[in-house]
């Protein structure tokens, strides 16, 4: 899987390991240009990091993780997350004993992406709005890779994991459904554990969910840009859901599209300022 450019073809570093025995020293089990393992989860895994790399670097022009083409790793059998689950740990995917979807590995590719950019707090309105960018993303690679449009897509969560079989944990079109607060009148203000972040990352999901089915056509050519763009050039540490606003229709104007469709989607969801 290559990507050609004017001076030569942009490849993924991909690398599978084995967390079982020990996960901060785990054992490699296939390398990008190795022949495959005959291990299904690990062949599986490797294809669906190939996934999540190609959609970043063919919609959005992004090289890797990092941005500089290192390497893309992943530990499976950790025993953290859950058999079919995905996390982000600081400089690789934590996978469970189970093929996790590509959203799923996709998601966890936006967390490093914002590691490695924005650096966005794990807390409060900042983690609310990182957990919904890799929500987002997640759906938007699914969506890329079945070639759906905004208008096609179920804008369904969580789908295919052993943990939810074929049920949805979640939805952007309608977040309540899945206890996540659709509006700032729902916002879940509380000190203890997350900051409520995955509860309230549903009024960030609908925004974009708005935008998205107000542009129409294929959510990651449209909304997509729109949101990559305003996390790349003006979001930060401490960037709440009123400051992404802003810089979604900042990134809007840079980009040509109308900023009414926006500024409405976040007025919906009670975020005017």
């Amino acid at each position: 899987m290559a990507i050609t450019t004017d001076s030569a073809p942009v490849r993924p570093v991909r690398r599978i390991f084995d967390g079982r025995t020990d996960p901060d020293s785990p054992v490699l089990l296939r390398a990008e240009a190795g022949a495959p393992s005959g291990d299904p989860l690990v062949d599986g895994v490797f294809d669906t990091l190939g996934a999540a790399w190609e959609f970043f670097r063919t919609v959005y022009g992004r090289n890797a993780i990092d941005g500089r083409g290192g390497p893309v790793d992943a530990v499976l059998r950790a025993g953290d997350p859950e058999p079919g689950a995905a996390r982000w740990q600081g400089s690789r995917i934590l996978i469970g004993d189970g093929a996790p979807a590509l959203e799923a590995v996709a998601g966890q590719f936006t967390a490093g992406i914002i590691q490695h950019t924005a650096e966005l707090e794990s807390y409060g309105q900042p983690g609310a709005l990182a957990v919904s960018l890799g929500q987002v993303f997640g759906l938007l690679a699914k969506q890329y890779d079945l070639k759906q449009s905004a208008e096609e897509a179920d804008w369904l969560l969580g789908q295919g994991l052993p943990s939810s079989a074929t049920a949805a944990t979640g939805s952007l079109a309608d977040p309540a459904r899945f206890g996540q607060a659709a509006h700032m009148s729902a916002y879940e203000e509380t000190s203890g554990g997350d900051g409520g972040v995955h509860a309230n990352a549903g009024i960030a999901n609908h925004a974009f969910y708005l935008v998205a089915t107000g542009l129409g056509g294929h959510a990651w050519e449209r909304a997509g840009r729109i949101w990559y763009k305003a996390l790349m050039g003006y979001a930060s540490r401490t960037t709440n859901l009123s400051a992404f606003r802003y810089a979604t229709l900042g990134a809007a104007r840079d980009l040509d599209w109308p900023t009414d469709a926006v500024a409405k989607a976040w007025s919906t969801v009670g975020i005017d300022r």
